[in-house]
């Protein structure tokens, strides 16, 4: 049985997401450790689990003081992290719409087997509810 769903390699959305975050920000594992304390806990993330993280080798879904953790240490909502790592280890894909100013949300499970054409058309027909719904 796979850990938590997930299998290492195959969808590493929230592990491409620390990747991209380090390379963009020029910043290292270490620096992004050092800022990385839960907001709520107040526990810290060291730089060897992020290194594990940013090379898709956690086994398991991360805790939610980790996920919130990393997304005060990169300026993210940690509901964000939530659903790249839903992705990565549930196998969830979520798709986030904003209605009334950025102020409401509604976030859909997209079926895997679905083509990219299937995808967008599901995704701009709740889109289009999202707008009717905020008027």
């Amino acid at each position: 049985m796979p850990p938590s769903g997930g299998t290492p390699g195959t969808n590493d959305q929230l592990s491409a997401f620390v990747r991209n975050y380090l390379v963009e920000h020029d910043e290292s594992e270490r620096a992004l450790a050092r800022r990385a304390r839960d907001p709520e806990t107040g526990f810290t993330l060291q730089h060897g689990w992020i290194n594990q993280l940013s090379q898709n080798r956690v086994a398991r879904a991360p805790e939610l003081w980790r996920l919130r953790a990393l997304a005060a240490a990169m300026h993210k909502p940690a509901r964000l992290l939530a659903e790249l790592a839903a992705a990565q280890w549930l196998g969830v894909e979520v798709a986030e719409l904003e209605g009334r100013g950025g102020e409401d949300w509604v976030a859909i499970s997209l079926p895997r087997d679905m083509t990219p054409e299937e995808r967008e058309r599901f995704v701009h027909l709740a889109q289009d509810i999202v707008r009717h719904i905020a008027k």
